[in-house]
C-alpha cells in the first residue's frame, strides 16, 4: 500500500563532522535565488538544506548497503522519513513567499508539497501503530491532495508566450503525453489492477496513485513539448523530481502486484530523493521560453522515443495481451505521429520552397545577390585551398535608367529577363550567372579562372546582348559595361573582390571600353587613399599643407608679373608629397574646400609680405568643384582678401572647364559674383576638355591657361604648334589673355613670342620653390610697375549655357 511507503526507511550517514559544519556553505551554490536573501536567511536556508541532504544520505546509506541495522532502519522509519518530508515543505513554502513572479503557482505547489508531508507526519505518529489501517484514510486525502496543486501549479509555471501555438506543437504534446499514459498504463495500471482487493473505497484509493502519476508524466511531457523540449535549471531540476516519484510510485505498484506487504527500503529512498529535487528545483532560476521555432533535434526525437514506445507496445500485444487502456493509447499515438509527420512533410517542403525564394531573383528567377556572395566566399575559401583562382565579372546595362524613363519600368523589367536569359546562355559548366539587382549581372568563373578566360568571357557576354532586342514592336539595342576582378591577383577576400569588380565596371563605363580589369590606380575608394584621406585631414588641422610658388612671366619682356600657389603635404613620416598623390584624394573625400581656404591664407599671406616689400605682383590660387558649387565661395574670398588688406585684382582664381560645367547654373552664378568681386578669373588646363574651343567664348573669364600637354611639344609637334596657335588667335578674337605652362627652354619661349602668347609659366623662369628661395628671383625680374592681372569677366551676369562632363580636381606639379 502507498500509504505504507511514505513513512518508511532511512539509513546512517558516512559525514564527518567538520563535512557537516560545511554543509550549508557549500548547498547554497545549489540553490542559486538563495543570493536575494539576507545573510541571516541564506545561512538559514543553507543549514535547513544540508540537514535534508544529511537525511536523505543516512537513508541512501541504509537502504544501499544495510548499515546501521534494523534498529537504525526503524528510528528511520518512525523520525526521519517524517523530517525529510517536512524539511522539503517547509523550503518549498519559503520560495513561495519568496516568490516575485508565478506566485500563485508557487503557492499551490508548497500547498501540495505540506499536504502531502503532513499525510506521512500523521501517517506515521498515528496509522502506522494501528493492526490495521483503513484504506482510504486522512492520509490517503493529503497524498493525493499533491497531484491536482502540481498540476495547476505546472500548468502556471509553464506558460507559453504564444497566444496561438502551432498545430505541430499541439501535435507533438499529443504524441508525447498520448505515448507516457501508454507506457505507464502498460506498466503500471495493468498489475495494479491484478492485485486490487477489498471495498471499492480501497480499491478507488489504491488506484488513484498510478492513475494520478500517470496522468503528472502526462502533463509534464505535455507541457514541455509545448515549450519545445527546452529545460532551464529549475525544470530539469523539478521535472527529475517527479519523474523519481513516478518511478518510485511504479517501484511500489509492481511489489504490491507481486504479494509484498510494504515498500522496500530502495522504494522509500526513491521518493526521498523525490521531495528533495523538488525543494532544490524551487530555488532554481527559471526561464520563460517561447514555443519552439524551426524543428531542432529534440523537437523531432523526443516525439519519435515516444512513438517507437508505442509501436512497441501494439507489437507487443500481438503476444501478450494489453490492458485495452493502453491499447488505445497506444492507437492515439501513432495517429498523432502519422498526422505529425504530414505536418513534417509540409514543413520540409515549406522550408526548402522558403530557401529556394531567399536565393532567387523574383524577376528573372536567376541566382540573387545573396545566393551569389555565399557561393563567391565558397569558391574563394577552395580556391585559397587548392592555389587556384577565382574571377569575377560584374555586368551593367549603360544607358539602362534613360530606356526605363522612357519605355517605363515594365518594359524595363522585361528587357532585364531577356538580359539574364542571354546571360544564363553564355555561361557555362564550373560559371555561375546571377541578378545582383537593378540593371547589375555577376558572372562567377571558377574553372580555367585566368586572365585571358576572364577576357573572353567579357567579350560573349557584350556579343550577346549587343544583339537587337525585340521590346514592344520595338527593336532595341543595348550596350553593356563588363568590370573584372582576379582573386588573388586583385583581392584577398569576396567582400574586396566585389569591390574592386565594382571599380572596374566603373572605369568601363567612363573609358567606353566595353570591358575593363581593376587598376588600382583608377581606385577612388581603396583602403589606401581612405587611409591617407584621414592623414590628410589631420595634415590640414596641423598645418602640414605647404605652399610652393612657380613664377609667371610676360613673353616680351621676361619681367615676372605674378605666380600660381601650388599645394605641397609635408608629411610626417613620408616627407614632401606632391599634389599627384593627393588632390584627388582631398576632393574625394570632401576636403577640396579645406585645402582652397588653406591655399588662401598661404598665397595671400605671402602676397602681403611681397607687396610690403614693393613687388607688385598677383599670385594664382587653384579652386574645386565644390568651392565653385559652393554660394557662400564669393563671400569667403572676399573676406580673405579682407583680412590681407589687399585689392581683388590681386587675386586670380583658376577653374577648370570640367569643374564649371559640373553644375553651370549654380557655378555659373558663383562666377558672376566673383567677376562682380572684381578677382581674376583663369581657365585652367584649356585643350583638354571635350569641347574648349566650343565653349571658350560663353565662359566668364579674363584668362586662359594652355595645358603643358601642347605647349612642351610644340617646337617639335606641328599638331601641338598648330593647336596653340589656333588657341591664341582665337582667345585673342574674343579679348582673352593667354598663359602658356611648361615652358621648360628658350626655343618654347621663342615660338610661343613669334605666336604672340601673352605671359609664359615654367621651369624656363623657375621651378615651384618656397617663398624665401624666390625672393632674389623676384626683385630682379619684378618691377615696382603695376602687373597687369588677367581682365575681368567679359560676362558680368552670365553663365555656362552648354553642360560638358564633369571631372575631378585636376593635379598641378
Amino acid at each position: 500500500m502507498l500509504a505504507t511507503t511514505m513513512s518508511t526507511h532511512a539509513s546512517n550517514s558516512r559525514s564527518s563532522a567538520p563535512l557537516a559544519a560545511r554543509a550549508p556553505l557549500r548547498t547554497l551554490a545549489l540553490l542559486p535565488l538563495s543570493a536575494a536573501l539576507a545573510p541571516r536567511e541564506r545561512r538559514l536556508l543553507g543549514a535547513t538544506a544540508a540537514l535534508l541532504g544529511m537525511l536523505v544520505a543516512l537513508s541512501a546509506a541504509h537502504a544501499l548497503f544495510g548499515l546501521g541495522g534494523h534498529s537504525l532502519g526503524q528510528l528511520l522509519r518512525d523520525r526521519a522519513a517524517s523530517a525529510i518530508y517536512v524539511i522539503v515543505a517547509a523550503m518549498v513554502a519559503w520560495r513561495a513567499l519568496r516568490s516575485t513572479s508565478h506566485s500563485r503557482s508557487w503557492i499551490l505547489f508548497a500547498a501540495g508539497i505540506s499536504l502531502y508531508a503532513g499525510g506521512n507526519v500523521l501517517w506515521a505518529a498515528h496509522y502506522e501503530a494501528l493492526a490495521s489501517p483503513p484504506i482510504p484514510s486522512v492520509c490517503d486525502v493529503l497524498w493525493l491532495s499533491l497531484y491536482p496543486c502540481c498540476y495547476v501549479a505546472i500548468i502556471g509555471l509553464a506558460r507559453v508566450r504564444e497566444h496561438r501555438v502551432s498545430a505541430r506543437i499541439w501535435l507533438d504534446a499529443l504524441v508525447a503525453g498520448s505515448g507516457t499514459a501508454a507506457i505507464g498504463t502498460a506498466i503500471v495500471l495493468h498489475p495494479v489492477l491484478r492485485s486490487l482487493s477489498g471495498g471499492t473505497g480501497a480499491v478507488i484509493t489504491e488506484l488513484a496513485y498510478p492513475v494520478c502519476d500517470v496522468l503528472l508524466a502526462v502533463l509534464i511531457v505535455s507541457v514541455l513539448a509545448l515549450r519545445g523540449w527546452r529545460m532551464d535549471r529549475m525544470w530539469s531540476t523539478l521535472g527529475a523530481g517527479f519523474i523519481v516519484l513516478a518511478v518510485a510510485d511504479c517501484m511500489y505498484a509492481l511489489q504490491v502486484a507481486d504479494g509484498a506487504a510494504a515498500a522496500s527500503d530502495l522504494t522509500n529512498l526513491a521518493y526521498e530523493i523525490g521531495v528533495a529535487l523538488l525543494a532544490l528545483g524551487a530555488w532554481q532560476p527559471g526561464t520563460r521560453f517561447k514555443a519552439a521555432g524551426r524543428p531542432g533535434s529534440a523537437v523531432l526525437g523526443v516525439p519519435a522515443a515516444f512513438t517507437l514506445g508505442a509501436l512497441g507496445l501494439l507489437f507487443y500485444d500481438h503476444f501478450t495481451r494489453l490492458d485495452p487502456v493502453a491499447l488505445a493509447l497506444a492507437l492515439l499515438t501513432v495517429i498523432a505521429a502519422f498526422a505529425r509527420t504530414g505536418l513534417a512533410f509540409r514543413d520540409v517542403r515549406s522550408l526548402a520552397e522558403t530557401r529556394l525564394q531567399a536565393i532567387t531573383d523574383d524577376l528573372t528567377n536567376m541566382p540573387n545577390r545573396r545566393h551569389f556572395l555565399d557561393r563567391l566566399h565558397r569558391e574563394i575559401a577552395s580556391a585559397r585551398a587548392a592555389g587556384t583562382g577565382v574571377v569575377l565579372l560584374l555586368v551593367d546595362l549603360d544607358h539602362f535608367k534613360e530606356l526605363n524613363d522612357t519605355l517605363g519600368h515594365d518594359a524595363g523589367d522585361r528587357l532585364i529577363c531577356q538580359v539574364g536569359e542571354r546571360l544564363r546562355g553564355v555561361t557555362g559548366a564550373g560559371e555561375l550567372a546571377a541578378r545582383l539587382g537593378g540593371d547589375e549581372f555577376g558572372v562567377l568563373l571558377c574553372e580555367a579562372a585566368g586572365a585571358g578566360n576572364a577576357e573572353r568571357v567579357a567579350h560573349r557576354i557584350r556579343d550577346a546582348i549587343a544583339e537587337p532586342f525585340s521590346l514592344d514592336g520595338l527593336s532595341l539595342r543595348v550596350t553593356a559595361s563588363v568590370g573584372i576582378a582576379l582573386y588573388p591577383d586583385h583581392a584577398g577576400d569576396g567582400e574586396q573582390l566585389m569591390q574592386h569588380a565594382d571599380v572596374a565596371m566603373y572605369e568601363a563605363k567612363a573609358a567606353q571600353s566595353g570591358h575593363a580589369f581593376y587598376a588600382g590606380e583608377h581606385d577612388h575608394h581603396s583602403r589606401e587613399r581612405l587611409s591617407l584621406a584621414g592623414e590628410l585631414s589631420v595634415g590640414l588641422r596641423k598645418g602640414q599643407i605647404e605652399a610652393y610658388f612657380q613664377p609667371k612671366a610676360l613673353v616680351g619682356s621676361g619681367r615676372i608679373v605674378g605666380l600660381e600657389a601650388l599645394a605641397r603635404w609635408r608629411h610626417p613620416s613620408r616627407g614632401l608629397i606632391g599634389p599627384a598623390e593627393f588632390l584627388d584624394v582631398a576632393e574625394q573625400a570632401g576636403l577640396g574646400p579645406a585645402l582652397t581656404r588653406r591655399m588662401f591664407g598661404l598665397a595671400l599671406g605671402q602676397l602681403r609680405i611681397w607687396r610690403d616689400l614693393g613687388l607688385d605682383l598677383h599670385v594664382a590660387v587653384n579652386t574645386t568643384v565644390a568651392d565653385l558649387q559652393d554660394a557662400q565661395f564669393p563671400s569667403t574670398v572676399a573676406a580673405a582678401l579682407a583680412a590681407h588688406g589687399l585689392p581683388p585684382e590681386a587675386l586670380v582664381l583658376e577653374v577648370t572647364e570640367t569643374s564649371v560645367f559640373a553644375d553651370p547654373v549654380r557655378v555659373g552664378d558663383v562666377l558672376a559674383r566673383l567677376g562682380e568681386l572684381g578677382v581674376g578669373l583663369s581657365l585652367d588646363d584649356f585643350g583638354t576638355g571635350f569641347s574648349s574651343l566650343t565653349h571658350l567664348k560663353l565662359l566668364p573669364v579674363g584668362e586662359v591657361k594652355i595645358d603643358r600637354s601642347f605647349v612642351s611639344n610644340m617646337t617639335r609637334d606641328a599638331v601641338d604648334a598648330g593647336i596653340v596657335r589656333a588657341t591664341i588667335q582665337l582667345a585673342h578674337t574674343i579679348g582673352v589673355r593667354v598663359v602658356a605652362e611648361g615652358v621648360e627652354d628658350q626655343d618654347t619661349w621663342d615660338a610661343l613670342q613669334s605666336e604672340g602668347c601673352d605671359v609664359v609659366q615654367g621651369y624656363a623662369i623657375s621651378p615651384p620653390a618656397l617663398a624665401d628661395d624666390l625672393f632674389g628671383l623676384l626683385r630682379e625680374r619684378c618691377s615696382s610697375a603695376p602687373a597687369p592681372a588677367p581682365a575681368p569677366p567679359r560676362h558680368s551676369g552670365g553663365r555656362p549655357r552648354s553642360p560638358a562632363p564633369a571631372g575631378g580636381m585636376r593635379v598641378k606639379i
